[in-house]
């Protein structure tokens, strides 16, 4: 069982900052995670929001924290750490040529 989090209660700055952040993002998963907060600042509580979002309880609390630690900037997704993926433009080039030579 997880431990609840209650978020305090957050200056009008931030949560003006907040919900800019929600409104704007155009990643689907960081507006999840704002949403989160948003729901928490609500009175839900992790399960709840859980259930709202499709996401796993400790997702939620992970998040919470995560926000409880660093703030706004902590909560869009990291990328991993290590060498940074390759392939990836070559791949959708060999990608789009062979759907070109495929529609002739």
């Amino acid at each position: 069982m997880t431990t609840p989090i209650t978020l305090p209660q957050l200056e009008e700055l931030t949560l003006t900052e907040l919900r800019r952040r929600y409104e704007e993002t155009p990643d689907a998963q960081t507006r999840t995670r704002y949403q989160m907060l948003l729901l928490s600042l609500r009175g839900q509580t992790s399960k709840q929001i859980a259930q709202m979002v499709l996401r796993s309880q400790d997702t939620v609390v992970r998040v919470l924290k995560r926000f409880l630690t660093g703030g706004l900037d902590a909560i869009p997704r990291r990328t991993a750490p290590g060498r940074e993926r390759r392939g990836t433009i070559a791949r959708a080039r060999r990608t789009a040529a062979g759907d070109r030579a495929g529609s002739s």
